[in-house]
Protein backbone atom coordinates (compact mmCIF):
# COMPACT_ATOMS: atom_id res chain seq x y z
CA UNK A 1 0.00 0.00 0.00
CA UNK A 2 1.34 3.59 -1.18
CA UNK A 3 1.05 6.45 1.20
CA UNK A 4 1.28 10.14 0.62
CA UNK A 5 1.88 12.80 2.91
CA UNK A 6 1.33 15.63 2.90
CA UNK A 7 -1.81 15.52 0.10
CA UNK A 8 -0.57 14.34 -3.13
CA UNK A 9 -1.41 17.47 -5.26
CA UNK A 10 1.71 19.24 -7.12
CA UNK A 11 3.35 21.50 -4.53
CA UNK A 12 7.14 21.89 -5.92
CA UNK A 13 8.74 23.25 -2.86
CA UNK A 14 7.69 21.38 0.39
CA UNK A 15 9.18 18.24 1.60
CA UNK A 16 7.40 14.78 1.05
CA UNK A 17 7.29 11.17 2.77
CA UNK A 18 6.09 8.31 0.88
CA UNK A 19 5.71 4.93 2.43
CA UNK A 20 5.38 1.27 1.32
CA UNK A 21 2.89 -0.71 3.64
CA UNK A 22 2.79 1.94 6.12
CA UNK A 23 6.38 2.12 6.37
CA UNK A 24 6.84 -1.68 7.29
CA UNK A 25 8.14 -2.76 3.47
CA UNK A 26 9.96 1.28 2.45
CA UNK A 27 10.05 4.95 3.57
CA UNK A 28 12.19 7.57 1.60
CA UNK A 29 11.71 11.42 2.98
CA UNK A 30 11.90 14.18 0.02
CA UNK A 31 12.98 17.82 0.44
CA UNK A 32 14.14 20.63 -1.97
CA UNK A 33 17.01 22.09 -2.49
CA UNK A 34 16.88 25.59 -2.62
CA UNK A 35 20.39 26.38 -2.78
CA UNK A 36 20.90 24.38 -5.80
CA UNK A 37 17.89 25.27 -7.05
CA UNK A 38 18.28 28.94 -7.20
CA UNK A 39 22.30 29.03 -8.48
CA UNK A 40 21.83 26.28 -10.91
CA UNK A 41 18.45 26.92 -12.65
CA UNK A 42 16.89 23.58 -12.01
CA UNK A 43 14.22 23.11 -9.62
CA UNK A 44 16.42 19.97 -7.32
CA UNK A 45 15.52 17.95 -4.58
CA UNK A 46 16.87 15.52 -2.30
CA UNK A 47 15.60 11.90 -1.07
CA UNK A 48 16.97 13.01 3.07
CA UNK A 49 16.40 9.12 4.34
CA UNK A 50 15.08 5.90 2.45
CA UNK A 51 14.88 2.56 3.96
CA UNK A 52 13.89 -0.71 2.77
CA UNK A 53 14.72 -3.98 3.44
CA UNK A 54 15.39 -5.41 -0.05
CA UNK A 55 16.60 -4.03 -3.51
CA UNK A 56 13.25 -4.23 -4.87
CA UNK A 57 11.71 -2.71 -1.86
CA UNK A 58 14.39 0.15 -2.39
CA UNK A 59 13.20 0.04 -6.28
CA UNK A 60 9.99 0.09 -5.81
CA UNK A 61 9.92 3.72 -3.38
CA UNK A 62 12.74 5.21 -5.37
CA UNK A 63 10.03 4.90 -8.75
CA UNK A 64 7.48 6.33 -6.42
CA UNK A 65 9.52 9.41 -5.55
CA UNK A 66 10.59 9.90 -8.50
CA UNK A 67 6.77 9.67 -10.31
CA UNK A 68 5.78 12.29 -7.41
CA UNK A 69 8.85 14.55 -8.00
CA UNK A 70 8.27 14.60 -11.85
CA UNK A 71 4.31 16.23 -11.20
CA UNK A 72 5.47 18.26 -8.67
CA UNK A 73 7.62 19.68 -10.97
CA UNK A 74 11.43 18.91 -10.13
CA UNK A 75 14.33 18.68 -12.96
CA UNK A 76 16.44 16.38 -10.46
CA UNK A 77 16.60 13.97 -7.63
CA UNK A 78 19.72 13.58 -5.53
CA UNK A 79 20.75 10.89 -2.94
CA UNK A 80 23.45 10.01 -1.39
CA UNK A 81 24.49 6.77 0.36
CA UNK A 82 27.25 4.86 1.92
CA UNK A 83 29.52 2.68 -0.36
CA UNK A 84 28.20 -0.23 1.36
CA UNK A 85 25.23 0.08 0.97
CA UNK A 86 24.77 -2.37 -2.07
CA UNK A 87 21.22 -3.04 -2.36
CA UNK A 88 19.89 0.41 -1.82
CA UNK A 89 22.70 1.53 -4.83
CA UNK A 90 21.78 -1.71 -7.32
CA UNK A 91 18.33 -0.08 -6.64
CA UNK A 92 19.50 3.28 -7.40
CA UNK A 93 20.65 1.46 -10.40
CA UNK A 94 17.85 0.32 -11.44
CA UNK A 95 15.68 3.09 -10.85
CA UNK A 96 17.93 4.97 -13.79
CA UNK A 97 19.83 7.21 -10.77
CA UNK A 98 23.47 7.89 -12.71
CA UNK A 99 26.71 7.99 -10.12
CA UNK A 100 27.67 11.47 -10.10
CA UNK A 101 30.11 11.34 -6.98
CA UNK A 102 32.44 8.55 -4.68
CA UNK A 103 33.37 10.80 -1.55
CA UNK A 104 35.57 9.53 1.46
CA UNK A 105 35.14 11.09 4.48
CA UNK A 106 38.39 11.57 7.15
CA UNK A 107 38.15 11.96 10.92
CA UNK A 108 40.40 13.13 13.33
CA UNK A 109 39.26 12.51 17.24
CA UNK A 110 40.50 15.35 19.74
CA UNK A 111 40.95 15.06 23.50
CA UNK A 112 42.06 18.36 24.61
CA UNK A 113 43.66 21.70 23.30
CA UNK A 114 45.95 22.18 21.09
CA UNK A 115 48.08 24.78 20.10
CA UNK A 116 48.45 26.65 16.84
CA UNK A 117 52.16 27.16 15.44
CA UNK A 118 53.57 29.69 14.30
CA UNK A 119 55.87 30.16 11.38
CA UNK A 120 58.35 32.64 9.58
CA UNK A 121 56.36 32.81 6.52
CA UNK A 122 53.18 32.06 6.77
CA UNK A 123 50.36 34.10 9.12
CA UNK A 124 47.32 32.12 9.97
CA UNK A 125 44.31 34.59 10.65
CA UNK A 126 40.51 35.01 10.19
CA UNK A 127 39.08 35.79 6.68
CA UNK A 128 38.46 39.49 5.26
CA UNK A 129 35.89 40.81 3.16
CA UNK A 130 39.23 41.61 0.93
CA UNK A 131 40.77 37.72 1.62
CA UNK A 132 37.31 36.04 0.18
CA UNK A 133 36.76 38.28 -2.75
CA UNK A 134 40.50 37.57 -3.69
CA UNK A 135 40.08 33.89 -2.99
CA UNK A 136 36.86 33.23 -5.05
CA UNK A 137 38.33 35.52 -7.81
CA UNK A 138 41.04 32.65 -8.38
CA UNK A 139 39.38 29.48 -6.93
CA UNK A 140 36.21 29.68 -8.67
CA UNK A 141 37.38 28.98 -12.05
CA UNK A 142 39.42 25.84 -10.79
CA UNK A 143 38.04 22.42 -11.15
CA UNK A 144 36.89 21.46 -7.98
CA UNK A 145 36.35 17.83 -9.35
CA UNK A 146 33.14 17.31 -7.34
CA UNK A 147 29.48 16.29 -8.82
CA UNK A 148 28.98 19.73 -9.92
CA UNK A 149 31.99 19.01 -12.76
CA UNK A 150 30.35 15.68 -13.51
CA UNK A 151 26.69 16.68 -13.62
CA UNK A 152 26.29 17.58 -17.78
CA UNK A 153 23.09 19.26 -16.84
CA UNK A 154 25.39 22.02 -14.72
CA UNK A 155 26.70 25.05 -16.90
CA UNK A 156 30.03 25.96 -16.00
CA UNK A 157 29.15 29.65 -15.14
CA UNK A 158 26.62 28.37 -12.76
CA UNK A 159 29.15 25.90 -11.01
CA UNK A 160 31.09 29.11 -10.95
CA UNK A 161 28.70 31.20 -9.44
CA UNK A 162 27.53 28.38 -6.74
CA UNK A 163 31.53 28.31 -5.60
CA UNK A 164 31.71 31.81 -5.56
CA UNK A 165 28.12 32.11 -3.12
CA UNK A 166 29.65 29.22 -0.70
CA UNK A 167 32.50 30.86 0.09
CA UNK A 168 30.51 34.06 0.62
CA UNK A 169 28.40 31.83 2.56
CA UNK A 170 30.82 30.76 4.42
CA UNK A 171 32.35 33.83 5.67
CA UNK A 172 29.57 35.35 6.16
CA UNK A 173 28.05 32.50 9.00
CA UNK A 174 27.61 29.30 7.43
CA UNK A 175 30.80 28.78 9.19
CA UNK A 176 31.74 29.78 12.13
CA UNK A 177 35.59 30.24 11.24
CA UNK A 178 36.98 30.64 7.93
CA UNK A 179 40.88 30.47 8.48
CA UNK A 180 43.53 32.11 5.90
CA UNK A 181 47.23 31.76 5.27
CA UNK A 182 49.19 34.30 4.17
CA UNK A 183 52.14 34.91 2.09
CA UNK A 184 53.57 37.70 1.03
CA UNK A 185 51.09 39.76 1.73
CA UNK A 186 48.39 37.48 0.05
CA UNK A 187 45.92 35.20 0.73
CA UNK A 188 47.44 31.87 0.20
CA UNK A 189 45.19 28.96 1.03
CA UNK A 190 41.92 28.69 3.57
CA UNK A 191 39.81 26.79 5.93
CA UNK A 192 35.77 26.44 6.80
CA UNK A 193 35.73 25.85 10.36
CA UNK A 194 31.93 24.73 11.30
CA UNK A 195 30.51 23.18 14.57
CA UNK A 196 27.30 21.39 13.65
CA UNK A 197 25.18 22.29 16.51
CA UNK A 198 23.24 19.06 17.06
CA UNK A 199 25.62 16.34 16.99
CA UNK A 200 28.25 18.78 18.44
CA UNK A 201 30.92 17.47 15.61
CA UNK A 202 33.26 19.62 13.26
CA UNK A 203 32.96 19.87 10.05
CA UNK A 204 35.94 21.44 7.44
CA UNK A 205 33.60 21.86 3.85
CA UNK A 206 36.53 23.66 2.27
CA UNK A 207 39.79 23.45 2.09
CA UNK A 208 42.27 25.01 -0.85
CA UNK A 209 45.30 26.83 -1.82
CA UNK A 210 45.49 29.52 -4.55
CA UNK A 211 47.16 28.44 -7.97
CA UNK A 212 50.19 30.76 -7.32
CA UNK A 213 51.19 29.32 -3.67
CA UNK A 214 51.13 25.78 -4.21
CA UNK A 215 54.15 23.76 -3.50
CA UNK A 216 54.99 26.00 -0.46
CA UNK A 217 52.95 23.67 2.17
CA UNK A 218 50.62 26.28 2.66
CA UNK A 219 47.13 23.97 2.73
CA UNK A 220 48.59 21.54 5.46
CA UNK A 221 49.94 24.03 8.14
CA UNK A 222 46.47 26.10 7.72
CA UNK A 223 44.52 22.89 8.26
CA UNK A 224 46.88 22.36 11.35
CA UNK A 225 45.34 25.92 12.98
CA UNK A 226 41.79 25.12 12.01
CA UNK A 227 42.59 21.61 14.03
CA UNK A 228 43.89 23.52 16.97
CA UNK A 229 40.56 25.44 16.77
CA UNK A 230 38.68 22.97 16.80
CA UNK A 231 40.07 21.47 19.97
CA UNK A 232 38.46 23.80 22.01
CA UNK A 233 35.20 23.35 20.68
CA UNK A 234 34.55 19.30 19.97
CA UNK A 235 35.76 16.31 20.24
CA UNK A 236 36.00 15.42 16.63
CA UNK A 237 36.50 16.89 13.53
CA UNK A 238 35.95 15.43 9.89
CA UNK A 239 36.69 16.44 6.36
CA UNK A 240 35.05 15.12 3.09
CA UNK A 241 36.67 14.71 -0.30
CA UNK A 242 36.09 13.09 -3.44
CA UNK A 243 37.83 9.51 -3.79
CA UNK A 244 39.78 10.42 -7.21
CA UNK A 245 41.16 13.49 -4.97
CA UNK A 246 44.59 11.93 -3.92
CA UNK A 247 46.40 15.27 -2.82
CA UNK A 248 43.41 15.97 0.11
CA UNK A 249 43.44 12.47 1.28
CA UNK A 250 47.18 12.59 1.74
CA UNK A 251 46.93 16.27 2.91
CA UNK A 252 44.17 14.79 5.84
CA UNK A 253 46.60 11.41 6.32
CA UNK A 254 48.85 13.36 7.09
CA UNK A 255 46.89 15.95 9.44
CA UNK A 256 46.53 12.38 11.59
CA UNK A 257 42.96 12.45 10.05
CA UNK A 258 41.91 8.89 9.35
CA UNK A 259 39.40 7.51 6.72
CA UNK A 260 36.05 7.40 8.47
CA UNK A 261 33.21 6.18 5.74
CA UNK A 262 32.90 6.34 2.08
CA UNK A 263 30.06 7.58 0.27
CA UNK A 264 27.88 7.56 -3.48
CA UNK A 265 26.15 10.45 -5.19
CA UNK A 266 23.42 9.82 -7.59
CA UNK A 267 21.29 11.82 -9.89
CA UNK A 268 18.02 11.51 -11.43
CA UNK A 269 16.60 13.34 -14.05
CA UNK A 270 13.07 13.74 -14.31
CA UNK A 271 12.24 16.96 -15.63
CA UNK A 272 12.57 17.72 -19.62
CA UNK A 273 15.10 20.65 -18.32
CA UNK A 274 17.67 17.75 -16.77
CA UNK A 275 17.81 15.58 -19.45
CA UNK A 276 21.25 16.27 -20.34
CA UNK A 277 23.76 13.36 -21.67
CA UNK A 278 27.24 14.06 -22.27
Amino acid sequence: MLNFTPDDTRISDRPFTITLNGGADAEAAFAPEPFDSEVLGLRIGRIISLTAPSTTQYESVLKQVASRARRAGYDQILRRTLAQNLPEIWALERAGFELMDVGVTFARALRGALDAPSYDDLQVRQATDDDIREIACDMVREPWGSRYEADPAYGPAEVGDLRTRWLWNSHRGRADAVLVGVLDGRPAGYVTCRVDRQSGHGEIELVGTLPGFRGRNVASRVLTHAVAWFSTRTPLVTVRTQATNTAAASLYERGNFTLHSSDVTFRLAVGPSARVTA
